[in-house]
């Protein structure tokens, strides 16, 4: 919790010198939420009714690029194309004001060369992985609805829902570290992949409970806009300011997290008289 609660102080402090780097990703991203299908599958749970479950509703569902669409797909893309300079960016910015304490954009510009490889690189790998998950989730669910007890169905549905989220979680947080590792020491991705499990493999499951919430709580939004607020513009808004939130608070505590296990003083902590 340690670092929840220090990754939350500082989006507080900080939020509308990070905003500028997550909105626009964010914006895209919730833009490609299939909402129609997420109200399909949660309302066939509220009604009992699993036999409206097929593969591609519970994928698009689940999914970032949402296949349902030829836009669908583009405003994924996009989004997840936007976030590699955007991350990039904002990595910079957070190296910056937790190694010197100066809170500037100043040679950021510069730092995107330097960051912007390692950032696609690990976006690339982040979305396969998940994209992966959702695939083999996709097909589990589908698969224990044809279960003809409706009981049975409820608890193989949850049970593999959970489990499967423990293992996505457990799988990031292997590689959670691994960004800003990449970019402050400047070792080839494989050592710094090393590196970095070895600064994290002791914290995971720390990790693990944060990411946990942070995702729920962002499912549990994503299905309220689904249900009560499908066709109104203030849906838009939600997921717009939840995925900000989200990548705010990933990337951010990703930084805290490594300055913290590889022993690097915060200048932003300090106190300037």
């Amino acid at each position: 919790m340690k670092y929840m609660v220090q990754t939350t102080k500082y989006i507080f402090k900080n939020f509308f010198y990070i905003l500028p780097f997550v909105l626009i990703p964010a914006l895209f991203l919730s833009i490609s939420v299939a909402e129609e299908e997420v109200e399909a599958v949660v309302r066939a749970i509220i009604e009992k009714d699993f036999s409206a479950w097929t593969f591609i509703n519970v994928f698009r569902a689940i999914s970032v690029l949402n296949f349902g669409s030829p836009e669908s797909i583009i405003t994924g893309l996009v989004g997840v194309i936007l976030m590699v300079p955007c991350v990039a960016l904002l990595m910079a910015f957070l190296d910056k004001h937790l190694r010197f304490g100066k809170r500037t954009f100043n040679g950021l510009w510069s730092k995107l060369n330097d960051n912007f490889i390692s950032t696609f690189g690990y976006i690339l790998f982040f979305l396969l992985i998940y994209e992966v998950w959702t695939l083999v989730l996709s097909a589990l669910l589908v698969l224990v609805a044809m279960i003809p007890n409706t009981i049975a169905v409820y608890i193989s549905a949850g049970v593999i829902f959970f489990t499967m989220h423990v293992l996505l979680l457990y799988a990031v947080g292997t590689i959670y570290l691994w960004l800003p590792c990449m970019q402050i020491t400047g070792f080839p991705a494989v050592e710094a992949l090393q590196y970095s499990y070895q600064l994290v493999v002791h914290v995971k499951w720390r990790i693990l409970i944060g990411q946990i919430i942070a995702l729920v709580a962002t499912e549990g939004v994503i299905v309220a806009c689904a249900l009560y607020l499908p066709e109104l513009p203030i849906s838009e808004v939600c997921s717009t300011l939840l995925f900000t939130i989200l990548l705010s608070f990933y990337c951010v505590r990703m930084m805290i997290a490594y300055f913290d296990r590889d022993q690097i003083e915060r200048a932003d902590l300090r106190k300037y008289y």
